[in-house]
């Protein structure tokens, strides 16, 4: 049987279940992020309202430039000031992803994208997305399928370990809330 587990990291890894949300804030759980502004941190909210991910020192990466970087690589800020996204580590990531099989399978056509929560081409409105797949140079604007994150093929395993960066800004003022994370892969 086939699974996915969602982890948000950080000092320790949250769990993120089906029915809890990503939330991209300003400073603090709950807080606004300015338009045209990218999230000063991430948490893990429940179903209820709670902040799930508070005991957990969560990772937070704030997407700076597409291609200010290095040889023109994207940058981000993941706690210790602006860098070239390629110098990210596992641990630093904000996503840890795992796709389980009972059996060794191989993972491909492997895609990560935000969209509107109901229809995967549609991507979400007045958000801009940013993900990138660790060692990843550039980050792609992942919002829906057709504009989604590309991710390295799996050789067969039974466990398949994803580290993705994500970093979201409103492009209009009030609460966004009408959006979701998709991964979709095949697996043989």
């Amino acid at each position: 049987m086939a699974s996915f587990v969602w982890l948000l990291q950080g000092t320790s890894p949250t769990t993120i279940d089906a029915t809890d949300i990503i939330q991209f804030a300003g400073a603090t759980f709950d807080s606004a992020i300015t338009v045209d502004a990218y999230n000063d941190s991430t948490h893990v909210e429940s179903s209820i309202g709670a902040d799930d991910s508070s005991g957990n020192t969560p990772n937070n990466v704030k997407f700076i430039s597409q291609t200010g970087g290095g040889a023109g690589d994207s940058q981000a800020d993941w706690g210790d000031g602006t860098e070239d996204i390629d110098a990210i580590l596992e641990a630093e990531c904000t996503l840890k992803i795992t796709f389980s099989h009972g059996s060794a399978v191989a993972v491909t056509a492997n895609t990560f994208f935000a969209f509107d929560g109901t229809t995967p081409a549609t991507a979400p409105t007045d958000i801009d997305v940013r993900a990138a797949e660790l060692a990843d140079i550039i980050f792609t604007q992942a919002e829906g399928s057709g504009s989604a994150l590309s991710i390295t093929d799996s050789g067969s395993a039974t466990d398949h370990d994803f580290y993705i960066l994500v970093s979201a800004s409103p492009e209009s003022v009030g609460e966004k809330t009408a959006f979701a994370f998709r991964m979709a892969l095949t697996y043989t």
